[in-house]
């Protein structure tokens, strides 16, 4: 099974340079370029718009998304924000592992069948915790997107688990937009965004691990 680990590690490896080469060349531009667009906010349809489109993208550029999420709730109110970062993230979650699958497929297709058991029983069990667990973190979630496609992750156990750890994090994003940064709602945010991708994770794993 030595292949497959290496396969694993390789795949796990580039997933991690897509995102964090384009941030070293070009993350303090992005991040200046999308505070110009949103200064001053634009109006409720068109910042709706940027919101989705940009955590969107997230998967190849390097963008604010805290930022413009946390806007998105401020300027929309919570509900209208959430559904907006959760649609922009989860679209960027899938796009992360299309892209990893199309990278990943043939190498994968050449693995012999006793090694692709093993990569896929290690997506049913621990791939929805790892999904879930590194939504909130900046490029360790675009990481993992590419990661799941490329290492053959099932999309609908990854979407799943992508959807549920996107819309935490969104509604959080969202909440303490509507809250202000001075609210005393910001520590339970902060506490919900920790927590519930946790409980979220353990349900997971639970939910997608195979019976034997």
């Amino acid at each position: 099974m030595r292949r497959a680990t290496r396969f694993l590690v390789g795949i796990t490896l580039l997933a991690l340079l897509v995102p964090l080469v384009p941030w070293v060349l070009f993350g303090a531009r992005i991040d200046r370029l999308v505070a110009d667009w949103l200064d001053p906010p634009p109006p409720p349809l068109l910042l709706a718009a940027l919101e989705v489109g940009v955590l969107a993208v997230d998967i190849l550029l390097p963008v604010p998304s805290s930022v413009v999420a946390t806007l998105g709730g401020a300027r929309l109110g919570i509900a209208a924000g959430s559904l907006c970062a959760w649609l922009g993230m989860t679209a960027g979650s899938l796009a992360g592992w299309w892209l990893g699958r199309k990278a990943g497929g043939r190498h994968l297709d050449r693995l012999q069948n006793g090694e692709r058991a093993l990569l896929s029983d290690r997506g049913q069990t621990a791939g929805p915790m790892i999904v879930v667990l590194s939504r909130p973190l900046p490029l360790l979630a675009e990481a993992v997107a590419l990661a799941a496609g490329g290492a053959g992750m099932p999309l609908r156990t990854f979407a799943m688990a992508a959807a549920a750890g996107n819309a935490v994090i969104a509604v959080t994003w969202s909440w303490l937009g509507a809250a202000g940064e001075g609210s005393d709602a910001v520590p339970l945010s902060l506490l919900v965004a920790l927590v519930v991708p946790v409980a979220l994770a353990w349900g997971a794993v639970r939910l997608w691990r195979p019976h034997r």
